[in-house]
């Protein structure tokens, strides 16, 4: 005779069911994994939205096995240390981005690298791709702890210009121009005088005449009501900086249920190319405004030509020969992995074409 039969001979029905419904219930909430997101942004626009809803769609997913407490604006860990954060599980999942931690995240900023990437959707599936299958990003993100679960895209660079206009690369000579990263130094090589200017001061430096021109996006030249100072813009279409994604904690990701893994890895593809998607729409929508008018505000629009982005191409090489060179040094075959990254945004442009 077991033991529960014996408990079940000697206890009143009610009291026996009272009992396993107790048991149940502990078992499910013992089941229940709380995971925490971390972000370095607040939570709005069209990110930080998307971001909700595939963190919710993993919570209804799951049929309650995950909750996911939300740490927006830095309220957990600061920008610099999201990556740390989640591979030491202060964060279970975080956005990172490559420019905080190059020396960790070296390939993955493969990215950022000044290549053509004229395409937001193209350009956030090209670099997901090639984390989800390239050995070298693989063997990174297992080095450093951590998965890699989706991308962000903003979109190919441009420039807003005030009293002046950059019809060719040739207006860039004795422009003061604000750009960041490789960028910056890029147009310098084609004339241009860098100016170190946050994003956020852009404004601030366009109306005064500190800079001439500053690197923007379409919906950041609307959301940081750049057109109130600029009298043109320049849709250059050529590369873009994009070595921001999503990351999970690996063990924590390991210990998940495999129906879990795979729902999250699948929704973090879906993520990808819905953000990319809704980033295009909005930047194309802006440009075309600009043309018409925001609140009153008509800017010229100028679109470089072939000719253009060739030579952009030719000031390019030598900081994408200089991260091979430093891969080389990792021992990571750099000219291949850059010539992998440009191979999947083709195909993407390719299945982008009606």
């Amino acid at each position: 005779m077991t033991g529960s039969f014996e408990i079940r001979a000697i206890l009143p029905t009610g009291i026996v069911a009272l009992a396993v419904a107790m048991v149940t219930g502990i078992t499910a909430a013992a089941a229940q994994t709380t995971l925490r997101f971390a972000d370095y942004s607040p939570n709005r626009g069209i990110r930080a939205e998307m971001v909700e809803d595939f963190l919710t769609q993993i919570e209804t997913a799951s049929d309650g096995r995950i909750k996911i407490e939300r740490y927006w604006a830095q309220s957990l860990l600061a920008g610099t240390k999201i990556l740390e954060g989640v591979r030491n599980g202060v964060a279970s999942i975080g956005t990172v981005t490559a420019d905080y931690t190059p020396n960790e995240l070296f390939a993955y900023r493969v990215g950022d690298l000044p290549v053509r990437n004229p395409h937001e959707v193209a350009g956030a599936l090209a670099l997901y791709d090639l984390a989800t299958t390239n050995p070298v990003l693989q063997a990174e993100f297992d080095r450093l702890g951590v998965v890699y679960i989706a991308n962000y895209s903003v979109g190919p660079i441009q420039m807003v210009c005030n009293r002046t206009d950059l019809t060719s690369v040739d207006d860039f000579a004795g422009k003061k121009v604000r750009a960041v990263g490789d960028w910056s130094q890029i147009f310098a090589t084609l004339g241009a005088i860098p100016a170190l200017v946050p994003l956020s001061e852009a404004y601030q430096a366009l109306g005064s005449g500190m800079v001439d021109c500053s690197q923007a996006y379409g919906y950041t030249t609307e959301s940081y009501k750049l057109y109130e100072v600029g009298t043109s813009f320049t849709v250059i279409d050529g590369g873009t900086i994009q070595a921001n994604g999503l990351f999970f904690n690996k063990r924590e990701f390991q210990a998940l249920d495999p129906r879990d893994q795979e729902m999250i890895r699948r929704l973090g593809r879906e993520m990808t190319e819905k953000i990319a998607a809704a980033t295009r729409a909005r930047n194309q929508d802006v440009i075309a405004r600009l043309e018409t008018g925001i609140d009153g505000h008509v800017l010229k629009v100028h679109h470089f030509d072939e000719a253009d982005l060739t030579r952009i191409d030719e000031a390019s090489a030598p900081f994408l020969d200089a991260f091979s060179k430093d891969a080389a040094a990792r021992g990571i075959d750099g000219a291949a992995l850059i010539a992998s990254y440009r191979a999947q945004i083709a195909a993407h442009l390719e299945a982008l074409k009606p």
